[in-house]
């Protein structure tokens, strides 16, 4: 059992937090919106509560966009009108009334390879800030190591937004998580952003890095060791070209 006496903090501003984490040693258990799993936290370390710290908000100025960790996945879904492939990864993600009470900051702790709202929001490119070490890294390289910056936390997340996004899954029933999922994204320059979901660990990005005809090679390659309990390794290659064309012809791109 946990203490039952274990200390509780609140801070309002950076600078208490800052004072917090010195006086513990950074050894504290971070309480950062819905969902929280009371398994993980540290026994006797004590409770620091984020959500007065103002990390919930979402800036945009049509361009740039700066999401704070805080923030819960109804809030983002509410927030992007008009993104169709990330509403509908979000929708399929989860329901509405876990939509309302998870935070992005414990999303992204936990998100796997077959979260579609993870693959779509790898799409963007987006970097993350975690403090208290204000340390900037990319998304994908804090999933790859996210169980050994436990005693930090995501404050933000930012990304600019491209010129046109598309989003495709495969699933049993059309709310259910994703067989294969596949996003993609196009920015200003005509570069091209694809990313394969429907694995065990986290979604993989495609480096395509000349004609964008080579990312159904990429893709093939993606899943060449895909198999699991819902689907062979050769169905979802065999699905990644079937998603990927749909990709390029919802993004405009000639086949």
């Amino acid at each position: 059992m946990k203490n039952e006496t274990m200390a509780y903090f609140r801070p309002e501003t950076l600078a208490e937090l800052d004072e917090i984490l010195a006086k513990f040693e950074g050894k504290v258990n971070f309480l950062a919106g819905g969902d929280y799993n009371l398994t993980q936290l540290e026994e006797d370390a004590p409770l620091v509560d984020l959500q007065s710290l103002g990390l919930d908000q979402i800036i945009s100025d049509g361009k740039e966009v700066e999401i704070g960790a805080l923030a819960t996945l109804e809030q983002i879904k509410e927030a992007f009108q008009g993104w169709d492939g990330l509403q509908e990864a979000l929708s399929i993600e989860a329901g509405l009334n876990v939509r309302n009470s998870l935070s992005l900051a414990n999303f992204l702790r936990n998100a796997d390879g077959r979260s579609p709202f993870l693959c779509v929001l790898l799409a963007f490119a987006p970097s993350i800030e975690l403090l208290p070490s204000h340390k900037s890294l990319k998304l994908e390289n804090y999933l790859a190591s996210r169980q050994e910056n436990t005693d930090e936390f995501i404050s933000t997340i930012c990304f600019t937004l491209p010129k046109s996004l598309a989003f495709e899954a495969i699933a049993r029933a059309p709310k259910d998580r994703p067989i294969i999922c596949m996003a993609g994204a196009l920015d200003e320059a005509g570069s091209l952003k694809v990313v394969c979901g429907g694995l065990q660990n986290i979604p993989e990005i495609l480096g395509i890095t000349g004609e964008h005809q080579q990312a159904f090679e990429l893709a093939k390659q993606a899943y060449q060791q895909g198999n699991d309990a819902w689907a062979s390794a050769e169905y979802r290659q065999a699905m990644s070209q079937v998603l990927l064309s749909r990709l390029m012809q919802s993004l405009g791109l000639s086949i």
